[in-house]
């Protein structure tokens, strides 16, 4: 009877990662999910917006897609924060945002992040994406927003696809900036491609004509011509560009025309840190009285 118990815990040993192994859609399956760490109500007359591509929470000088190099830690954590409490931002999104990432050491990054900042947020996946050579792939990446106003819902949906790797997604937050003015925060991050970019511009523009509230939408565009082409493709959407001869390159700022008008704009890249490989672009909006 002992041999025989031994025979099966050594099979179980053998045959049990095999049977237990997660499986993960990596076709569909895209992690989305808000936490409102506060609830207050402001009676800001101004809001102040960012927009950061933090490299999935690797400085400028490491590469996040190579396996043997790890990041996203708490120098990372603090020096991200640094820089949008330097703009005192009030609603912040955020590109390449890591999720359980292989080589990232903080594998709740957003989490940890907002809870640095005490701001409510909100992470939309892509879809699966680790380091290439790493198989299960785990990892996420995607968009956030941070808020320092309550987060009433969230959509993550998907705007352009080439395959079950390479898919990129808006996620669109809904803020109540007090008792009777809310607003669409949205974070994007499209890709290069031509034709995957202009599949998820069009998609974009689908999805915005169903919103009934004001929208600020904040990303990076990687377009890879004139910034005023690019600012024509969302013209008909009703949104304007924060300030298209000021903010750097293709990390954008769009907002309703109609509900918002523009005080200023700014773009800080740290040269000191090197924080990430894009800058943080920021603005001011005047938001209307009831």
């Amino acid at each position: 009877m002992m041999r025989c118990c031994i025979y099966g815990f050594i099979l179980l040993m053998v045959l049990g990662p095999a049977c237990t192994r997660e499986h993960h859609d990596y076709e569909h399956h895209r992690t989305s999910y808000f936490r409102n760490i506060h609830d207050s109500l402001y009676n800001d007359s101004i809001l102040v917006c960012a927009t950061f591509n933090i490299q999935l929470g690797f400085p400028a000088t490491k590469n996040p897609w190579d396996k043997n190099i790890s990041g996203a830690g708490r120098v990372q954590v603090e020096r991200i924060a640094a820089m949008v409490r330097q703009v005192d931002a009030d609603i912040v999104a955020l590109q390449e945002v890591p999720r359980n990432r292989y080589n990232a050491v903080i594998k709740d990054f957003i989490e940890k992040l907002a809870t640095r900042l005490n701001m409510n947020y909100a992470f939309g996946a892509h879809g699966y994406n680790d380091p290439e050579g790493i198989y299960p792939v785990h990892g996420e990446w995607g968009n956030a927003i941070l808020s320092k106003y309550r987060i009433a819902g969230i959509e993550n949906t998907e705007v352009s696809y080439v395959d079950q790797w390479q898919k990129r997604s808006i996620l669109c937050t809904l803020l109540e900036i007090n008792g009777s003015f809310r607003l669409n925060a949205i974070s994007y991050h499209y890709d290069n491609g031509l034709g995957e970019m202009n599949e998820a511009i069009g998609n974009t523009k689908l999805y915005l004509s169903r919103l009934n509230d004001p929208v600020i939408m904040m990303g990076d565009s990687n377009y890879q011509w004139a910034v005023d082409e690019y600012y024509l493709e969302f013209g008909e959407a009703g949104l304007a560009d924060a300030d298209s001869t000021y903010l750097t390159g293709i990390d954008r700022i769009l907002f309703s025309r109609n509900a918002f008008q523009c005080l200023g704009a700014a773009s800080w890249y740290d040269t000191i840190n090197f924080t990430s490989d894009h800058p943080l672009n920021s603005c001011l909006l005047k938001i209307p009285r009831p």
